[in-house]
């Protein structure tokens, strides 16, 4: 009986994985401090090898999850674009920071605060 109960327990716990729909509400940076924003991005498998992609509206890069996989807090890193690494972290409480660090040139970082909810 108790094997049974373990088990309703686990396939009633939702699982916490991509894909992920992010909203940043505040942006900020160094040299010129934070200001409201409204940058969307997404954590997606947008492959049918199962590869993890951000997306933005500057297009989509190539990510890895860092973290174990069905679980929070949920971090993914990548370099998609020329010069420029992002690094993504959901929190258990689907708050979520984004920074993206320019290092083509002159090196900058901008970090993004939001939340992410998952995807159906």
């Amino acid at each position: 009986m108790r094997c049974l109960a373990a088990l309703l327990c686990l396939a009633a716990t939702p699982a916490l994985a991509e894909p992920w729909a992010c909203s940043f509400t505040v942006e900020c940076d160094v040299a010129q401090g934070c200001e409201t924003a409204g940058f969307q991005a997404q954590v997606i498998a947008a492959d049918h090898a199962g590869d993890l992609f951000l997306r933005t509206a500057m297009g989509a890069t190539p990510v890895a999850r860092l973290t174990p996989a069905a679980a929070l807090p949920a971090t993914y890193a990548g370099t998609g674009h020329p010069g420029t690494a992002e690094l993504l972290t959901i929190e258990v409480d689907r708050t979520a920071i984004l920074t993206l660090h320019m290092f083509d040139g002159s090196a900058a970082a901008i970090t993004y605060f939001g939340t992410c909810e998952e995807m159906t």
